[in-house]
């Protein structure tokens, strides 16, 4: 069985509160000081071990296979410039490769395609920043994957995309193969969670900040064939389609996805910033798109769900005036 493990590194932005008397008079939306501190206070613990790891992975060419949010990237260069460097030099070479998904490791395909699509192109733009190389595969939030995904996805450039393999859309078929997506341009899946012993197995793994259920980073796994070349593997029309219709979430995410949408609050909060994003999405400015990714990160959601009924509550208030902040601007 050929192993391949996707590293996850992210680290989430956190989003002021705004009363209501707030509205209007052009607050800045993130607590850029409370993020940065945060991940400085985390830094030595939780992350600088966890980057090494995966450096010496790749001097051992071991070709680890990683995905970098966009913040994490900003925070990691403002506090460990040579450490920022070294990665760097390892993935412009590619030993490391990396792997493409949502800039701020959101939610934003439950909220809206088209908010999901600009995260996408974010994310391809904002590595520039940091980076010479662009991801060939993706993989979304919490492995999240239904067949729009893959449209959207596919027409974006990438070479394929890392699915949730589910028994009843495989239809009794193998879990460890590639597949063909269920779009007008078919592209091919790989399904994370295969299971056959002759085929492959991909695990997901929580670097940091991330809520995959794993955080062991296996530094005996190494990517002798780099997993763009599974996708290319026969790109004949004999691989099955994988025909998803409704969103799929890996078994390996800590939470199921009806924690993040079935709260009525929580729908209030996703039926609102579709509306604005269905709406002004011509108009809306990259500052306006950003706070709507940054209001569908898994951890904000949570805090609507899973704190205490009044805080919950508190922090919906102030998500939904944020959303009248931005709506005012555009009336």
């Amino acid at each position: 069985m050929d192993n391949y493990q996707i590293i996850h590194f992210n680290h989430p932005l956190e989003v002021k509160r705004l009363s209501f008397l707030d509205i209007g008079k052009n607050r800045s939306a993130i607590n850029e000081l409370n993020s940065q501190q945060d991940f400085v206070n985390d830094f030595a613990d939780l992350v600088h071990s966890k980057l090494k790891t995966v450096l010496k992975m790749a001097d051992e060419r071991k070709m680890p296979l990683v995905f970098f949010s966009l913040p994490f990237l900003k925070f990691l260069k403002q506090h460990d410039t040579n450490l920022m460097l070294e990665i760097k030099k390892q993935v412009d070479t590619g030993k490391i490769q990396l792997v493409g998904s949502c800039a701020y490791h959101s939610f934003s395909y439950l909220c809206s395609p088209l908010l999901f699509k600009k995260e996408v192109e974010l994310y391809l733009d904002g590595l520039n920043e940091y980076f010479e190389k662009k991801p060939g595969i993706f993989i979304n939030t919490a492995c999240l994957y239904d067949d729009q995904v893959a449209e959207i996805v596919n027409a974006l450039g990438y070479q394929g995309i890392i699915a949730t393999a589910n028994p009843w859309h495989l239809a009794g078929k193998h879990s460890g193969q590639v597949y063909k997506s269920n779009t007008a341009q078919p592209f091919n899946i790989l399904l994370s969670n295969g299971d056959g012993p002759d085929n492959f197995q991909i695990s997901l793994v929580n670097g940091y900040g991330s809520a995959y259920n794993s955080d062991f980073i296996d530094k005996g796994v190494s990517n002798n064939k780099q997993i763009q070349e599974l996708f290319m593997l026969d790109s004949s029309d004999e691989h099955s389609v994988y025909a998803v219709s409704l969103p799929l979430s890996s078994p390996s995410w800590e939470h199921k996805i009806p924690d993040y949408t079935n709260n009525p609050l929580q729908k209030a909060l996703l039926k609102q910033a579709a509306n604005l994003v269905n709406q002004f999405h011509e108009k809306l400015s990259d500052e306006d798109y950003k706070l709507l990714m940054l209001l569908c990160q898994p951890d904000h959601l949570l805090q609507i769900n899973q704190t205490s009924k009044e805080e919950g509550y508190d922090h919906f208030i102030s998500s939904m005036n944020w959303l009248t902040d931005i709506s005012l601007r555009y009336k």
